[in-house]
């Protein structure tokens, strides 16, 4: 054997072997996922900051108008939406409640105080005699709740309209029915029990009491003079959803609507029921069963129901799911209801049209939808308008316009969750707890 042939035999020999050295380590480290989003348009942000984390049920960043509003050092900072230059602060500012588009409103104990937006110039103050726990804002009036009970406010000068006093209020809900003495606020209660809700309901011009409905949650729809409420005692045997449509003054049931479910969780057969799994959206009325795992779509005016007590539960229209352990997240937006698999796969399924199809022992009665792009489990859905954003726990964020069924625009950022989004004119503020990132939409 020649010199050469003694050199190389050796040399192929480590070349055979070298693939079997780089072995894959045998320990499990988790799904890998494709960084960034494909075949769309990548902006980046306009200005980020880091801003105080929010503790659970407060605030740290509000939109209002063209003001960023958020909490940095313990002090309220309001910075232009475009440029992020900060316009004015405020020290020592107590918890965003809301905005509107003259001020913004901060509690602090039992105190409740209005600021101008456009220069942070406190506008009024008020002592509310207990605990501010929630406030919300129609028309000109704030919904203040205590403690004690719940108080209505001017929003421009904070004087009392009407107050009244009753411990197990929680929160505001809505205001329905025509403008001025028409009108009727809703309050949400609990019984005593947070298992078991109730639903009070106001005169809006004078306070007065109408009635308070147990065992109930809602409105959820308006049809004519009537209102649509859910049945959330859970106290009966029956499986079925149940709703009642009462008029909006008196409260007294117009009719009742009994809508077949199945609350039991696939492969566990625990029945699991929640006060949000019913939703109105016209001309269909939506129940979310089986853990979630599939939505039930009926017609909100079937003839079915002509009866005011029908005696057996009307069937859906269609029922929806998507494979892969798929969960029903919010909708519809526009004419999309939004699934998510448990693997991070967003799916939009359209609430109409006849194309069914039966997709790894799944029935999709109007086809299997749109993927949207991007990959990973989901942190955040939101849907402002028609334009759904998706934030993802890999920093992926996707905004898609579901009228048009096209994706808007991707950012990528360093972050490991999402909290809300919003938008204002062109702009979109990103949240995540401790920062803020502002982006221009194409």
């Amino acid at each position: 054997m020649s010199k050469f042939r003694r050199i190389m035999l050796p040399l192929a020999l480590l070349a055979a072997l070298a693939p079997a050295q780089a072995a894959p380590p045998t320990s499990y480290q988790g799904p890998v996922y494709g960084a960034g989003v494909p075949n769309v348009k990548v902006v980046r942000p306009l200005w980020t900051l880091t801003v105080d984390k929010a503790e659970y049920g407060d605030r740290a960043v509000l939109l209002a108008e063209n003001r960023v509003l958020v909490k940095v050092g313990g002090a309220l900072q309001a910075r232009d939406v475009a440029t992020g230059h900060m316009r004015w602060t405020l020290r020592q500012p107590g918890n965003l409640g809301l905005a509107d588009k003259n001020a913004v409103f901060l509690t602090s104990g039992q105190i409740l105080s209005a600021y101008r937006l456009s220069d942070g110039r406190r506008l009024w103050t008020r002592d509310l005699g207990g605990t501010v726990r929630d406030v919300g804002e129609s028309g000109g009036v704030l919904y203040a709740t205590t403690e004690h009970g719940g108080i209505a406010l001017s929003a421009a000068t904070g004087q009392t309209r009407w107050a009244f006093k009753e411990h197990e209020m929680t929160g505001f809900r809505t205001v329905l029915g025509d403008t001025g003495s028409g009108s009727v606020v809703f309050w949400d209660a609990y019984q005593g029990e947070p298992h078991f809700p109730a639903t009070y309901a106001f005169d809006a011009a004078t306070g007065k009491q109408l009635y308070r409905l147990g065992g109930t949650t809602g409105p959820l729809g308006v049809r004519g003079k009537a209102v649509l409420m859910a049945d959330a005692s859970f106290l009966s045997g029956s499986d079925n959803a149940v709703l009642t449509w009462v008029n909006l003054r008196s409260g007294v049931t117009e009719q009742v609507l009994k809508l077949a479910a199945d609350f039991r969780c696939p492969g566990r057969g625990t029945l699991e029921r929640r006060t949000s799994e019913t939703f109105s959206a016209p001309p269909h009325i939506y129940v979310n069963d089986q853990c979630g795992t599939r939505l039930r779509q009926f017609w909100a005016n079937d003839p079915a129901l002509a009866a005011k007590t029908p005696s057996a539960p009307l069937l859906p229209a269609r029922t929806f799911a998507v494979p892969d352990d798929g969960r029903f997240r919010l909708g519809p937006v526009g004419e999309l209801l939004v699934f998510e698999s448990r693997m991070g796969e967003v799916r939009l399924i359209p609430t109409t049209g006849r194309a069914p199809i039966n997709y790894n022992g799944v029935d999709m009665p109007t086809g299997t939808g749109l993927t949207l792009p991007g990959a990973g489990p989901v942190s955040r859905l939101d849907a402002l308008g028609s334009v759904l954003y998706v934030g993802r726990v890999n920093g992926e964020f996707l905004a898609y316009d579901a009228a048009r069924k096209k994706p808007l625009y991707a950012a990528q950022l360093s972050w490991r969750g999402f909290g809300p989004t919003f938008r204002s004119g062109k702009y979109a503020v990103l949240t995540t707890p401790g920062a803020l990132a502002v982006v221009r939409e194409p």
